[in-house]
């Protein structure tokens, strides 16, 4: 008799990799990681490529002279703060004051009924502190043009030259112009 040997059974083997709902799992964690990344990358490339207007850092820096700031130089501007520091100007009630302005405005819009008399009280308190802190920043740039030497004048100019293309090709970009951006209707 002989005997024939069957060969052992063969087990199937084991599964390597993800099964069902953990594959989807792993690909969406995946996919949102890439995304949070995506999102930094750009962020910190963007602020690299654009950063803050002069003028508008904070800190030592805080006051802002309008579309004529960003054409001088820091020095410039530190000295034109201290200018203004040195004859009384508070920019922190400045603050405070535009941060009141905005609370009252927020309430008055949001009377029922509206308050047309709380909004025209708001809108013009805000223009008589506009108007004085253009007045104080038209006193202190004249003053500071005037230091300059002629050489300090042209690249005041160059850079003003800079910062108004700059300002017009992004007006142009977002669609305004004459008649202005395209209505929001909400």
């Amino acid at each position: 008799m002989s005997m024939e040997t069957t060969p052992p059974p063969v087990e199937p083997a084991p599964r390597i990799g993800l099964r069902g709902w953990m594959k989807f799992a792993f690909i969406g964690s995946v996919t949102l990681n890439f995304l949070v990344l995506g999102t930094v990358v750009g962020g910190v490339i963007a602020h690299r490529m654009q950063p803050p207007p002069p003028g508008l850092d904070r800190g030592a820096e805080m006051m802002t002279f309008g579309p004529l700031g960003g054409a001088f130089n820091r020095e410039d501007r530190q000295a034109m703060r201290l200018a203004a520091e040195g004859r009384g100007a508070n920019f922190q009630a400045m603050q405070a004051a535009v941060q009141s302005d905005f609370s009252r405005l927020e309430a008055a819009l949001k009377a029922d009924p509206f308050d047309a008399a709380g909004v025209k009280a708001v809108l013009a308190d805000m223009r008589a502190r506009t108007l004085k802190r253009m007045d104080i920043g038209e006193t202190l740039m004249l003053e500071r043009l005037q230091t300059m030497t002629p050489k300090q004048r042209e690249r005041f100019v160059e850079r003003l030259r800079h910062g108004v293309e700059r300002f017009s090709k992004r007006l142009e970009e977002r669609g305004g112009g004459p008649g202005g951006p395209p209505d929001h209707d909400d």
